[in-house]
């Protein structure tokens, strides 16, 4: 789509034209938080995660004595996406450089430090408020900055180019609901977007939707979907989990939000499939109590992930997996998986993360956040779309009794990652040709 031509973005910055957008952006961005300072004093005196970070995310940032390339990827999905690139980085500048690595949540960090943990430093990025920037800006001092998918913060960005640090967006996404938000406020974004060195988008339509919004054609190019180089990362299991999965049909449910829990339950409950196990992974830690509550109003036998190393009924059809940082290792237990977010119009997960271990994946229809990955599962025969519950209950009951039919569709989605591989060697080398010629 273009070859990418860096520009000096001191020398190219229009300061009007940014200026008086961030001035606008502040005071409506002060304006709020006065408005909202005593709920935010609530949560944060009355809620200990909210406080997580919180000398980071007011911009005690690491401190820099050397070379810096600053990566930033906001929670879990974007941080496993550039996972591989780091680590390529990591190889090649071989601990000669900094690499430092931000996110925004919780969840995020705990996914850094246990994908990405070998880079050079692992924080909060800051508050999108002037002083923060600035002073996170002056201890990192990065030689240049890469932001994953669509991440635009004008405080942090406007400081960038004021400072000549080449900002960088790799693995570069618009949903078609973020499309739509962003193209009410193109006069607003062109600038920002003008002033970023270089667009490393996942696919073509990607690619035109950026410069749709404002982006020079020139700086902008299509290198792939990092998450086709994602690998399992291994993580042990305790015998006991093992143990109840082995010689049963098992569905692992991944990701789950309200109102997917029920429909999975409904299809445990069919006849049909009496020997089915199934491990419930909520998306969001805060939902696991919730969930809980929900299997016992149920009056359904479950088992805690939790207390697996101590209490562990393996009669129980049904394992609340009440912990981070397992999935993967629960997917390579299953014999088909339904990813969640598709079947509540929030947009869909990462259908890659089961398909990478070789099993069937399952998903609703609301997937406008994965649209590409699942058009190219589903066209591969690695992935089947369920509406309902009596969809649910018929495919896996259908996958529980042809096991030919299972190991052809995992084969299908593991193909997948063949064919695709590549964004994130092609995105470091790009990274890595800017970071040397950068001062």
């Amino acid at each position: 789509m273009g070859v990418i031509c860096p520009p000096g973005p001191a020398a190219v910055i229009d300061r009007m034209g940014l200026w008086w957008r961030v001035v606008l952006y502040n005071l409506i961005l002060h304006t709020a938080v006065l408005v909202m300072l005593p709920w935010i004093l609530v949560q944060f005196l009355s809620m200990p995660k909210r406080r997580v970070g919180i000398r980071e995310r007011l911009g005690a940032s690491p401190e820099a004595e050397r070379k810096t390339l600053w990566i930033h990827a906001v929670s879990v999905g974007e941080v496993r996406a550039v996972s591989p690139m780091v680590d390529l980085l990591s190889a090649k500048l071989n601990g000669k450089e900094n690499i430092f690595l931000s996110t925004v949540t919780v969840t995020g960090q705990g996914t850094a430090q246990r994908e990405c943990g070998h880079v050079s430093r692992i924080f909060y990025f800051p508050l999108d408020l002037y002083v923060p920037v600035q002073r996170s800006l002056d201890r990192a001092r990065p030689t240049i900055f890469v932001t994953t998918e669509t991440e635009i913060w004008p405080n942090f960005l406007y400081a960038c180019f004021a400072r000549g640090i080449p900002v960088l967006m790799v693995n570069g996404r618009i949903s078609d609901r973020s499309f739509s938000r962003y193209k009410l406020f193109r006069w607003f974004f062109r600038p920002f977007l003008r002033n970023v060195s270089s667009f490393l988008m996942q696919s073509e339509e990607d690619g035109k939707r950026i410069i749709d919004l404002g982006a020079p054609p020139d700086r902008v190019r299509v290198t792939g979907n990092m998450k086709y180089d994602m690998v399992p990362k291994p993580v042990d299991l305790p015998d006991r989990v093992r143990n109840w999965a082995a010689e049963f049909f098992v569905l692992v449910a991944g990701s789950t939000h309200e109102g997917e829990e029920e429909i999975l339950l409904d299809a445990l409950c069919d006849d049909r499939l009496a020997d089915m196990r199934l491990a419930l992974v909520p998306r969001h830690p805060e939902r696991f109590e919730s969930v809980a509550r929900f299997l016992e109003d149920r009056a359904m036998a479950f088992n805690r992930y939790s207390e697996s190393s101590a209490v562990f009924e393996d009669s129980a059809r049904i394992v609340l997996v009440d912990a981070m940082g397992v999935l993967d290792a629960f997917y390579s237990l299953a014999d088909a998986a339904f990813v969640g977010g598709s079947l509540v119009p929030v947009g869909g997960h990462n259908l890659l993360e089961p398909a990478m271990q070789g099993v069937p994946v399952l998903t609703g229809p609301y997937l406008s956040n994965f649209r590409d990955i699942a058009k190219t599962l589903v066209d591969a025969g690695g992935c089947e779309i369920v509406s309902d519950a009596v969809q649910m209950t018929d495919l896996v009951s259908t996958l529980a009794g042809n096991e030919d039919r299972r190991s052809r569709m995992g084969e299908n989605a593991r193909n997948v990652f063949t064919r695709y591989a590549g964004a994130a060697a092609r995105n470091a080398d790009i990274i890595l040709n800017l970071f040397g010629s950068a001062r």
